[in-house]
């Protein structure tokens, strides 16, 4: 899984042909850069990602940052480069921490980096794929 802000690439060329599996416009009044952001998430396979990664940097806007993670790999994606981490040890953060100051991303982004997937996504993901519910979800009919 994978969260990608639109306003954050100089153009959507790397996301040709993923279809985001949820997407929001959220208003973000006092950001200078983008006061409305559309943050799709995307559920691409892995040799997808590696294949569009070198792509997904140099589109990517300093001051900004993508992310992708499927079980302990955490993929964060900055103006020019990308780094791979594991979600679970913080150890392996500081690369891509410093690589993020040098490119005007603000710690209080590239410290916190969620690898839980927000509620609304879950939902969507469920409304999307009715086969992957449990059936001990109260939502199954």
């Amino acid at each position: 899984m994978g969260c990608v802000i639109l306003e954050s690439l100089e153009h959507l060329e790397p996301l040709a042909g993923w279809k985001p599996v949820a997407e929001r416009v959220a208003e973000m009044p006092d950001d200078p850069d983008a006061t409305v952001w559309h943050v799709c998430w995307y559920q691409v396979d892995e040799a997808s990602l590696r294949e569009r990664l070198p792509a997904l940097a140099r589109a990517m806007r300093p001051h900004w940052y993508a992310h992708f993670w499927a079980d302990d790999d955490l993929c964060v994606v900055l103006a020019g480069r990308f780094f791979w981490a594991r979600a679970s040890d913080r150890s392996t953060w500081q690369e891509f921490i410093a690589y993020g100051d040098s490119v005007g991303v603000e710690r209080r982004w590239t410290e916190n980096i969620s690898t839980q997937l927000p509620a609304w996504v879950e939902a969507a993901l469920r409304r999307s794929a009715p086969w992957r519910r449990s059936p001990l979800d109260p939502h199954v009919t």
